[in-house]
């Protein structure tokens, strides 16, 4: 695992472990002083450079948690999956698009 940055550790700090109690992004932006996007950034970088389990919930309670076990891992990852199916068919309908029609 590479050196966590200053920021990374900072907001690594605040999400709770668990999908119990999730940390909602906007009490994430106002404890960190970041705006929304540099939080979603920091919280890439935690999960892609530095294999943090970090998931998602959507539903309430909503917000970040760190994943726990392989329930989480699961739920977790199902709305990934849709989002990737769906930006998936957004590409393929742009690549297939006529061009001349517009």
């Amino acid at each position: 695992m590479n050196q966590l940055s200053k920021d990374e550790k900072r907001v690594l700090r605040l999400i709770p472990k668990g999908s119990t109690n999730p940390r909602p992004q906007k009490e994430l932006v106002q404890l960190t002083g970041f705006n929304a996007r540099k939080l979603r950034l920091i919280i890439n970088e935690l999960i892609v450079k530095h294999g943090i389990p970090i998931g998602a919930q959507y539903t309430k309670p909503n917000g970040y948690y760190i994943v726990t076990n392989e329930d989480e891992r699961g739920k977790a990852i199902v709305p990934l999956v849709s989002q990737y199916g769906e930006l998936f068919k957004r590409a393929q309908s742009i690549h297939n698009a006529d061009l001349q029609r517009f």
